[in-house]
């Protein structure tokens, strides 16, 4: 899988989340749309919530929702994120020629969330509610190849994949690579610390790329308990796994972990903890 930023980014820890699928209610018209959060069981037919609406969403004049309840038609990200339209077949396509500007809707509600506040945010459409909740199913750590490859060295993505469409046929599998920024400090230091990005962290900080990167996601591990995870860490769980040990030897007691530019309306949650938009452990 190659992505436009794919090339730029470093990209080092991934988080393996599930969501529900969620639609546009049928026959959704008018200026302001009800969308419908799905359900579903072990390989049964996907339904939807219809007793409330999960979200209600307001489309620009250039957007409007696909046949396929859980897309929309959006003519404009094509041009605004330098990608190209996909290549379909209108012959073929429930969406006719149109169907080369479809996108899932959930992501396309993310970046509305994500754009929050900004200076013409509304022009793009907006959402009212639709707290989007991601559940973490899985954390891997790879090089700047993790967006290209994401299911090459991590078996455990294809067996996520494949137990998703069996036992929550409602939910779709997403995968959020995560930037990672680093310092280390005095305990109490005063004033704002400076992190570093991981290409100028082991400089900075004085350890190394593998043990800063295996901190990050051993933590992560321990702070949310995703299952495809634990089940293999047992008792060697953050602090006491590896790198744990290693930040011992190098003498650094304590971790703190801070997730960063993560938008309001959004959640990751695992079996122990959740992250919110400003949550810090």
């Amino acid at each position: 899988m190659t992505q436009p930023l794919a090339q730029t980014r470093d990209e080092v820890v991934y988080l393996v989340c599930t969501h529900p699928r969620v639609g546009f209610a049928p026959g959704a018209k008018g200026e302001v749309l009800d969308v419908l959060l799905a359900t579903g069981e072990l390989s049964g037919e996907v339904r939807w919530e219809s007793s409330r609406p999960w979200a209600r969403v307001r489309l620009p004049p250039d957007a409007r929702p696909s046949a396929v309840r859980w897309m929309v038609l959006d003519s404009t990200v094509a041009s605004l994120e330098d990608a190209p339209a996909v290549d379909v077949d209108p012959a073929d396509d429930p969406d006719g020629e149109e169907g080369r500007f479809r996108e899932e809707l959930l992501p396309w509600i993310f970046d509305r969330h994500l754009e929050l506040g900004q200076p013409g945010a509304e022009a793009r459409g907006s959402v009212e509610a639709g707290l989007i909740d991601f559940r973490v199913e899985y954390v891997g750590k790879r090089t700047r190849e993790a967006l290209r490859r994401p299911a090459g060295a991590h078996h455990k993505v294809s067996r996520i994949l494949g137990a998703t469409l069996l036992y929550h046929p409602n939910r779709l599998v997403y995968l959020l690579p995560c930037d990672l920024h680093v310092a280390v400090y005095e305990s109490g230091s005063p004033g704002l610390i400076k992190m570093h990005p991981l290409g100028r962290a082991p400089e900075s900080t004085g350890l190394s790329r593998t043990l800063l990167t295996a901190t990050a996601e051993e933590a992560l591990i321990a702070w949310l308990g995703p299952p495809y995870n634990v089940q293999n860490t047992g008792r060697r769980r953050f602090p006491r796994s590896a790198s744990g040990e290693r930040l011992l030897q190098a003498g650094i007691a304590e971790v703190q972990l801070n997730f960063a530019r993560l938008p309001q309306r959004v959640r990751i949650h695992g079996s122990r903890e959740s992250i919110e938009h400003g949550t810090r452990r």
